[in-house]
């Protein structure tokens, strides 16, 4: 069978380096699972082109083993890619994403760009069969409503974590069992 690669685009202001991405490479250092988390372009001023061009760049090994991970922004810039891309892959985690707009109190042009334009959620459903979304009732970044909306439109399972807030390190999230839980679930293992 086939190794599965994981791809996790984080969001705004982050690092491959930040929150609990490094934690998420590390559980699966033995195993034939490879985790990749590329340093998105400009993190502190995001554009929607440049983030869509080093994910084409960077993803190099996508089929239907493939699982995309998005934080924040990084949702958003994963629904763009795949519909780009237009291949059908295993599945994608949404954590603390939004879709049609930015619900964030951070309003740039640049961020801007990643909601301006309508997304093919039928198109979206048919590449990604499998689609959860993860969200805290005490983020204070992407209110829960947002990821929930996400969630709704693209007929998502919906997790509702107690506290957790916007699941960065600020807030004490350096790991993420319930999304490795999830993970593993989706791989089988």
């Amino acid at each position: 069978m086939k190794s599965t690669n994981i791809y996790v685009v984080h969001g705004y202001t982050s690092s491959s380096e930040s929150e609990w991405f490094p934690w998420l490479k590390e559980q699966f250092k033995d195993i034939s699972i490879k985790v990749n988390i590329p340093d998105m372009p400009d993190s502190g001023d995001p554009h929607l082109e440049p983030w869509l061009k080093h994910l084409h760049k960077c993803i190099i090994d996508i089929d239907e083993n493939t699982i995309l991970i998005g934080h924040s922004l990084g949702c958003i810039t994963v629904l763009r890619y795949i519909l780009e891309k237009n291949i059908k892959i295993k599945g994608a985690i949404f954590v603390s994403g939004f879709i049609n707009k930015n619900p964030m109190n951070e309003q740039t042009e640049g961020i801007q760009e990643f909601v301006d334009s309508p997304l093919d959620v039928a198109k979206i459903k048919r590449l990604i069969p499998t689609i959860i979304a993860i969200t805290a009732t005490d983020d204070d970044i992407v209110p829960t409503d947002a990821t929930q909306k996400l969630a709704e439109e693209l007929d998502a399972n919906l997790i509702i974590l107690p506290s957790g807030k916007h699941f960065i390190a600020r807030d004490g999230y350096t790991d993420f069992p319930v999304l490795l839980n999830e993970i593993k679930k989706l791989i089988g293992v």
